[in-house]
């Protein structure tokens, strides 16, 4: 049964207050330290094909990270002006602004000013929305996307306009089409969402087709998740597995009425993503931020009944605290799953005129390319040498299934053994010399 959506009439300046203090807010959050934190692995991937020259963002395109291109092209300007942290961040940070601006909209639209702002603050709170405002990913525009597709849906725009952001939605990260989902059971005309579907398919097809051909190398990494993905997730969004449970109550207590029908849709992907992924891999964290202005939403209509109405604001004060231990944690030098800065900075003070380099997996040599001086130095290993750094990733130097299986490495092993080795989360290099 289609569901009718009525609007609050509410003062212009009521209007643009609450959606402009969302996304300020939002703003002030993703800038802050964004040029502290070191370019992780993925990170490096997207400052480099943004700034190679297009050849070589054609041939990465037609090894990995297809489904990625739009992205890249979107970047490529900035990185003519910089290609520095904070720059490259920017997009990123302007994306999860502008949702912060559009999930206040959706609120005042379903419910009213207070609740879109109220909404609008949980959503630039939440840890894992300002982690990945500050990520040279797809995943802040994703989300942006994913906002106003559901504005434009609620607001029964015009929907050739729908049908388009739903076409940037999957050319900007495949899965955040999963949106279309949650779309079907809340559109209020569904006549005028199937034709905007119908719009949207010519757009997706060849979509379709280049993720198919990389499939392997976009999902073989996944796995089914377990229970531990709950926890996992809980920590992602708030900061620990417990501070995600007022959250939850607040959602919970605020899903009535319309919003409560739109975004309970919207913020229930998350979980379908997950069970999902129980019989074909889909899931991560990243690829459901897109959904977590529907639980942000939720929150903010929770918030808004709450009695006497400034408990509101102490209640949201105290959900913003529970979150402060994880931004200053995402906010030091060294808590991605690598730094690839300080790798740069420890090899440069040690790397000797004729030293080698054996990228045990091939794509550090990507990798380690947005940081490229130290590496410059180093000769590709062809033959014997003195000294050799191997440069990999792994939990645990000798403890990954590239190092195992490697023959140029366990070829190195049998003449060189191991001087010094030193790790960077994730990724870790070693000098080897002969035995």
């Amino acid at each position: 049964m289609a569901i009718t959506l009525t609007e609050t009439p509410v003062a212009p300046l009521t209007r643009r207050r609450a959606e402009l203090t969302a996304a300020a807010v939002a703003l002030a959050v993703g800038l802050w330290n964004v040029w502290v934190p070191s370019f992780w692995r993925d990170e490096s991937v997207s400052a480099l094909a943004a700034s190679r020259p297009i050849g070589e963002l054609w041939d990465l395109l037609g090894h990995m990270d297809r489904v990625h291109a739009l992205y890249y092209l979107l970047l490529r300007p900035v990185a003519w002006i910089s290609t520095s942290e904070p720059a490259l961040r920017l997009p990123s940070v302007l994306a999860t602004a502008a949702a912060a601006y559009g999930v206040a909209a959706i609120g005042r639209h379903l419910a009213s000013a207070r609740a879109g702002l109220l909404a609008g603050l949980v959503f630039a709170a939440l840890p894992m929305v300002t982690r990945y405002a500050q990520e040279v990913r797809s995943y802040a525009i994703v989300t942006a996307l994913a906002v106003l597709a559901t504005w434009l849906l609620v607001t029964r725009r015009n929907q050739v306009l729908y049908a388009v952001v739903i076409v940037l939605l999957g050319w900007s990260h495949v899965y955040g089409l999963l949106l279309v989902v949650a779309h079907v059971f809340v559109a209020p005309d569904r006549r005028r969402f199937l034709r905007a579907m119908l719009i949207a398919a010519a757009g997706l097809a060849p979509l379709a087709a280049l993720a198919a051909g990389q499939r392997g190398v976009q999902l073989g990494w996944l796995h089914a998740p377990t229970w531990a993905a709950l926890p996992t997730l809980a920590q992602e969004v708030m900061g620990s597995r417990w501070a995600i449970i007022p959250l939850l109550g607040l959602a919970a207590f605020g899903a009535r009425g319309a919003l409560g029908r739109v975004a309970g849709a919207w913020a229930l992907l998350i979980p379908l993503s997950m069970l999902v992924s129980l019989v074909y891999p889909i899931y991560s964290p990243r690829y459901v931020l897109f959904a977590l202005p529907g639980l942000a939403l939720l929150a903010g209509a929770g918030l808004d009944r709450l009695r006497p109405r400034p408990l509101a604001w102490v209640a949201l004060a105290l959900l913003v605290a529970l979150t402060v231990p994880k931004h200053l944690w995402l906010r030091a030098p060294d808590h991605r799953p690598d730094d690839l800065r300080s790798m740069a900075a420890a090899l440069s003070e040690r790397v000797r005129p004729g030293d080698r380099v054996l990228y045990v997996d091939p794509t550090y040599e990507w990798f380690v390319g947005v940081y490229a001086e130290p590496y410059q130095k180093l000769i590709k290993l062809t033959g014997e040498a003195e000294r050799v750094w191997v440069v990999s990733g792994g939990r645990k130097h000798q403890n990954s299934a590239f190092v195992e299986t490697d023959p140029g490495y366990l070829n190195l092993q049998r003449h060189y053994r191991a001087r010094y080795y030193k790790d960077f989360g994730y990724s870790w290099f070693a000098l080897y010399v002969p035995k």
